[in-house]
């Protein structure tokens, strides 16, 4: 995250907010770069918030969804959500709530995977996602396949945050280097596949499984190319 780092180096940043915060898995990212800023993260879920609050101690976290936020308006310097937009069940409205308790002048910084562009390896991290969001959503929760750049751009824009500037961030190693980490992928997808054991789409999804088994083993498993985008809050 050099690039963020760098473009807030000058800027003065004291009250975060991160929002879909789950395991608090962004949280070390703020804490590098804001090193002295108060860190609030919000999530839906409460059993998440649990292991966030086990890995960072010293923060706050509460439980509440991105589409109402109950905090008062311009409460923060900024306001941050990682890999969550496509948990959202109402996209605009959320990024309008971070808008709202964001300080005019503030800052929203959004990370979230794209399903454009990728090589062959981040193409099986795809596959991965996708199993599981579509399994997901039949049994309804929200989980969106992942959105394409320019899809992502175009939600910033319908929600009024200007953007000043993005970068995509690309991680090259191979996440599945031996055969225990590659059966770990595959019982998860599979205990995955029985939450709709009595679907009719259990027996066409099967066979989905020893296909991203196939391509793993043939291309290896990179996580798909993140779009990291800095907008600011007028």
């Amino acid at each position: 995250m050099e690039p963020l780092t760098h473009f807030f180096i000058d800027k003065k940043v004291d009250a975060v907010l991160d929002v879909g915060t789950g395991k608090g898995a962004f949280i070390q990212v703020l804490q590098n770069i804001f090193s002295d800023a108060e860190i609030i993260g919000i999530d839906p879920d409460k059993e998440t918030l649990k292991f966030a609050g086990e890995a960072f101690p010293g923060l706050v976290f509460k439980q509440m969804a991105a589409e109402k936020l109950q905090f008062e308006d311009d409460t923060f310097d900024l306001a941050s959500i990682s890999m969550a937009l496509h948990h959202l069940r109402k996209i605009n409205r959320g990024l309008c709530e971070m808008k709202r308790v964001v300080k005019p002048g503030g800052w929203i910084i959004l990370n979230e995977l794209i399903s454009d562009n990728l090589n062959p390896a981040q193409e099986v991290h795809k596959m991965y996602h996708h199993f599981r969001s579509k399994i997901d959503r039949m049994t309804g929760i929200c989980h969106r396949e992942a959105f394409t750049k320019d899809a992502i751009l175009q939600m910033l824009k319908v929600a009024d945050i200007p953007v000043q500037f993005f970068f995509e961030n690309k991680e090259d190693s191979n996440l599945i280097i031996d055969k225990t980490e590659l059966a770990s992928k595959v019982q998860k997808l599979e205990e995955v596949l029985e939450r709709i054991r009595d679907r009719e789409e259990y027996e066409t999804m099967k066979p989905q499984i020893e296909e991203f088994r196939g391509k793993a083993i043939k291309h290896g498993f990179q996580m798909a190319t993140r779009l990291v985008v800095v907008g600011r809050v007028t």
